[in-house]
């Protein structure tokens, strides 16, 4: 018994709301109560009931009406709906369930009977929403788990990445160690020959004639022009490690409950930064990133997954495509507000998505690809995360033997 539910009774009869509702406060349930079709609506939407009994015939707005409405609004469309009518022909009860109700009672009705209906209906309504908290628990575990997957996925190629300008980093410093020493070596056979001059004696011959041997082998103009050039690489190289570790954290961190305002365009470069071992021996990547675009609430380790996923998929798609030919094909990236959205669009000029497996690309671990390089995780999880998660939009437009555009569309405000 689900004492302490909350009833909605609806019916233009006053006689009716209370022998209805004397039978139900007698179980224990909290009851609310309306007398025409326009009056539920306010007090379904004000209260959120956890059960609506509801009546057909009224005047003005009929239950019928009032239960399309509430199925329409996103704050009322989960709540069951009962119709308790004398209205009982075959192509009533047909339509009251094509509404969205969850059961037909015909009038008079039999007070065990409804009792026990709406136990059940209270029953597996509770049941849903377990069922619905415990596939969102599941999902966010798996979208760590494949945050985690990706990690190791793309270990080897980040490794590589971060020691590319590790090494660099490493050239150009031993080299502006050499100069440093040789500017300092300068250093002391100037100090020797200001130090003879200040004195007042005669600067030894043999001295300026090593000075101006050092000058000459030491190119000072070379190094000063050549350790400028080096600081500005090592820079570059910090920044390119910077840019990566970023990226590592962003897609490896779980996040919170709640979302944060976030730069989608620097996400986007950080996500496409830790994938770039990925994408780099295969495609040119370019990026069209807005500059205008306001922050956008996200969850930020969700999107970089997504992001990375696409990019991954985009290279994966351009391989096949370039194999055992020297070109490279091109991934672009760029994002801009459309209207309420963000909007991302991530291109490839891979081969385009057969008609046959379009209707199922976004469905869970389905895919084209061979064994060991896919787990058909990837789209579904793109999907489920912007739709699901954030009240977003996911399409894609392919043309065969043009490429493929994924379109992500995130709200800009509170989603």
């Amino acid at each position: 018994m689900h004492q302490g539910s909350r009833l909605l009774i609806v019916d233009d009869t006053p006689q009716n709301l209370q022998v209805l509702g004397g039978i139900l406060r007698e179980q224990g349930y909290k009851l609310s109560v309306a007398q025409s079709g326009a009056q539920a609506l306010e007090v379904a939407r004000r209260v959120l009931p956890d059960l609506v009994l509801l009546d057909v015939m009224m005047p003005e707005m009929d239950g019928f009406e009032v239960c399309r409405q509430l199925k329409a609004d996103p704050a009322t469309a989960e709540i069951p709906v009962i119709f308790l009518t004398a209205k009982t022909e075959a192509e009533d009860v047909v339509l009251g369930f094509e509404l969205g109700a969850v059961d037909y009672v015909g009038k008079p009705f039999n007070p065990p009977e409804l009792l026990k209906r709406v136990q059940t209906h209270l029953e597996l309504a509770l049941l849903r929403r377990d069922l619905e908290r415990q596939v969102e628990e599941k999902t966010s575990q798996l979208l760590q788990a494949q945050r985690l997957e990706s990690m190791g996925q793309l270990a080897a190629g980040i490794a590589h990445e971060v020691n590319s300008p590790m090494q660099f980093i490493g050239n150009n410093a031993d080299f502006l160690s050499q100069a440093l020493e040789e500017l300092a070596a300068l250093r002391r056979q100037y100090h020797q020959v200001y130090q003879q001059a200040r004195a007042g004696q005669p600067v030894a011959p043999g001295l300026l004639e090593e000075l101006a041997a050092a000058l000459e082998a030491a190119d000072v103009d070379y190094l000063v022009t050549e350790t400028t050039k080096a600081l500005g690489k090592v820079q570059e190289g910090v920044k390119r490690v910077v840019e990566i570790v970023e990226g590592m954290r962003e897609l490896a961190h779980p996040g919170g409950r709640e979302k944060v305002v976030v730069d989608l365009n620097h996400l986007v470069q950080s996500a496409t930064a830790v994938c770039r071992n990925e994408w780099k021996y295969v495609a040119d990547l370019g990026l069209d990133l807005d500059s205008s675009l306001p922050p956008v609430p996200c969850f930020p380790g969700e999107i970089s997954q997504c992001v990375v996923n696409l990019v991954v998929n985009a290279a994966h798609t351009i391989a096949d495509v370039v194999k055992g030919t020297e070109g490279k094909g091109k991934i672009s990236l760029s994002s801009r507000v459309a209207g309420t959205w963000a909007e991302l669009r991530v291109a490839d000029t891979g081969a385009g998505i057969p008609p046959e497996v379009q209707p199922r690309i976004f469905e869970f671990l389905f895919t084209t690809k061979e064994f060991g390089k896919g787990t058909g995780q990837g789209l579904s999880l793109v999907q489920r995360v912007v739709r699901d998660h954030h009240g977003g939009e996911v399409s894609f437009e392919t043309e065969m033997g043009k490429g493929t555009t994924f379109v992500l569309r995130l709200p800009l405000g509170p989603g």
